[in-house]
């Protein structure tokens, strides 16, 4: 348990002065609970698994091999990803003959619809 909350704190480049005053606890708590000098109650595993974005086992140390420990890392990666699409899809959007262009709104306004 220990290495884990240690581990997702290095991770994330972050003091245990600053997780401590993220989740309401001091920098001693979080410093025996990363030694495993003290037990972690409920609601502050429950704090800390909010708080890295990974589920409360992973917390305890039993994640699932191939878990992704950082959904907000994801997350961000789709968006970038996202993005780029976006940016080719509205390229291609100007390039586009004005008929062809009214026939993709009419398309995408009848998907609007199953939304």
């Amino acid at each position: 348990m220990k290495s884990n909350i240690r581990q997702l704190r290095k991770q994330r480049n972050i003091s245990q002065k600053m997780l401590g005053e993220e989740i309401g606890l001091s920098q001693q708590v979080i410093s025996r609970m990363e030694r495993d000098r003290s037990k972690i109650q409920v609601d502050v595993l429950i704090n800390l698994a909010d708080y890295f974005h990974v589920s409360t086992d992973c917390i305890l140390g039993y994640c699932a091999d191939g878990e992704e420990e950082n959904p907000m890392e994801t997350a961000l990666k789709m968006q970038a990803a996202a993005s780029e699409v976006i940016v080719a899809v509205m390229d291609n959007l100007e390039r586009m003959d004005y008929a062809k262009r009214q026939r993709l709104w009419q398309v995408l306004a009848e998907l609007k619809q199953y939304l």
